[in-house]
């Protein structure tokens, strides 16, 4: 990067849009997990994105628009007085309830009042509101005060408080000081060593920012201790050769006005800068170009934290593929290690088919016709309904215990992981399978039962024993490849396996008469698989939530690589 910005108008125009798109990149930057340096992330995402804004754009558009001096401080360091002396009235009230000066005042020549109560993309502080007339403004505001002792060429901000009570103030004054060609920096002869006033005077060294001190109410004769020992402090913190002015305590006037020969040090300085278009715009490319060479330093700042961020959710959405794809794992499982028939469904199946006398009448017609095997079996297998019920019922409860069991352990992962809980408290219901899923586990199961039986429908065409069957033969088959598919593996146990073993055999024997060998796998294979994928569909669909509030909270993975494109392009224009 260069010593200086290159302000060549075709760099100035590809800076602007890179300044522009970082602005919007810093605004929605993912910082909301409560991670180690999020804070500052915060803040100086907001500073930045305000000051690119607010000062930077409008200044590189016009550099010959009036310099703005902010007078910024600590709480009772007589900013107000200060600025109300300068403009030779009371134009900015000031007292004793803390905080003061609730909406900043801005003091400018009336030449100068367009520029400053202009609205746009080239208006400095765009963001603020303009107020105008005798009340006393609160919020977000800037009360434009024009007046005719002011000098053309030079505006005045009165700043609230730097570490005033109220957050909103303290936001305030950084944006105001980020939007200043000049710092008019205000302390007191008691609060000039405060650590507050000093992080904001170091922030105007790293970036450059055009700097003068103001020290008030000094003791009398006290300023031959004080300024020199501001001066070396400065100079320990590396900072040039920076003007301080002191103003002794001194009894205000009828208007609360200081002396005037308290301020006659500032108001030449002021009156030099307002005069003189060269000397104005030294202490204006300075300031911005300073300003220009800090961004991308700050911006790395930011996109470090987000990318902490990015790692909190990519593990926060690793934890939920995990115990969801436990769930599809334990889906495969029951349907292929013959669990499900247990209970209910083995019951009503046997009720059904009679086994054992089923088994050895198909194994002693085996060698026979198909003809007779198929007209033995569908005479007995009319009434399917209530199988088919069992299924459904059985498959159901599956998928909802599975769901809940992945529900569970994922929000305890959750609860463990960086950003978890913050997450959780945006959806209180992720702790349970949802009920869509509930409302439409059965309705899926019953969807695959119909394509079950139209598969089967399908490869019976040209078999004479099925297609001069009545329609129950079809759901018979269907209901027996069903109960094959479940028994395959024979993955029951103990008392179980000699009857879900003669299960599977009765199923198998029928669709083998029927179909033949290789034809039962491939229907077998072709009717798991359409399970696994509809049963697995709502297990994708009830961990969708957990994304979806992922996503609510900490906002789509993209915006952090957003950030890091913008402050590429920045970098490559500066």
């Amino acid at each position: 990067m260069t010593e200086t910005v290159d302000n060549s108008p075709s760099s100035l125009a590809a800076t602007e849009a890179g300044l522009r798109r970082l602005s919007q990149a810093l605004a929605e930057a993912p910082l909301v997990f409560d991670l180690e340096g999020a804070d500052e992330a915060r803040a100086v995402a907001t500073e930045l994105s305000d000051q690119i804004d607010d000062y930077l754009i409008p200044r590189m558009r016009r550099l010959d628009a009036p310099l703005l001096a902010v007078l910024g401080g600590s709480t009772g360091s007589g900013k107000s007085t200060i600025t109300n002396t300068l403009a030779g009235a009371v134009v900015s009230k000031s007292g004793v309830i803390r905080p003061t000066t609730r909406a900043p005042t801005l003091i400018c020549h009336p030449d100068d009042g367009p520029w400053f109560m202009a609205a746009g993309e080239e208006a400095v502080l765009a963001g603020l509101p303009r107020v105008t007339g005798e009340g006393d403004p609160v919020g977000h505001v800037l009360k434009v005060t024009e007046v005719g002792t002011m000098t053309p060429g030079l505006a005045i901000i009165d700043a609230p408080d730097i570490d005033s009570i109220a957050q909103e103030n303290r936001e305030l004054a950084t944006q105001l000081l980020a939007s200043a060609d000049l710092w008019l920096f205000t302390t007191t002869a008691v609060r000039y060593a405060d650590a507050v006033p000093w992080d904001f005077l170091r922030r105007a060294r790293d970036r450059g920012t055009a700097l003068s001190i103001i020290i008030n109410r000094i003791p009398p004769g006290a300023a031959a201790e004080v300024v020199p020992h501001l001066a070396e402090m400065m100079a320990k913190e590396g900072f040039g050769n920076i003007s301080v002015f002191p103003i002794e305590d001194a009894m205000l006037g009828p208007l609360g006005l200081l002396p005037e020969g308290s301020v006659s040090e500032i108001r030449e300085q002021l009156d030099s800068l307002a005069a003189s278009a060269d000397e104005r715009d030294v202490v204006i490319r300075r300031t911005l170009d300073g300003a220009l060479r800090s961004v991308p330093d700050r911006a790395r700042v930011v996109h470090a934290a987000a990318v902490l961020q990015d790692a909190a959710v990519a593990e926060l959405k690793s934890a939920v593929d995990h115990h969801y794809a436990d769930a599809r794992d334990s889906l495969y499982d029951a349907l292929t290690g013959g669990t499900l028939l247990r209970n209910e469904v083995l019951d009503r199946w046997q009720e059904l088919i009679g086994v054992s006398e089923i088994l050895g009448r198909l194994q002693s017609f085996l060698g026979r016709m198909r003809d007779r095997v198929t007209s033995l079996v569908t005479g007995r297998l009319a009434d399917t309904a209530t199988v088919q019920g069992e299924i459904t019922n059985t498959l159901e409860q599956l998928v909802i215990d599975l769901a809940d069991d992945a529900a569970l352990h994922s929000v305890a992962a959750w609860r463990q992981l960086p950003g978890g809980r913050q997450t959780l408290a945006a959806d209180t219901e992720l702790e349970r399978s949802s009920i869509e899923l509930r409302a439409n586990a059965a309705d899926e199961i019953r969807a695959w039962q119909a394509d079950v039986l139209e598969l089967v429908r399908t490869t019976a065409q040209g078999k004479r024993n099925l297609a001069r069957g009545l329609a129950f033969a079809v759901n018979s088959v269907g209901v027996a490849l069903m109960i094959f598919i479940f028994s395959q593996s024979f993955g029951v146990s103990g008392a179980e396996v000699a009857v879900a073993s003669g299960t599977a055999a009765v199923s198998q024997t029928l669709l083998n008469a029927i179909f033949g060998e290789q034809a039962v796998r491939d229907l077998a294979n072709t009717a798991r698989q359409d399970l696994l994928d509809r049963a697995g569909g709502l297990l994708d669909t009830d961990s969708n939530r957990f994304l979806e509030a992922l996503w609510s909270v900490a906002g789509p993975p993209e915006r952090s690589e957003n950030l890091a494109s913008a402050l590429e392009d920045v970098e490559a224009s500066l």
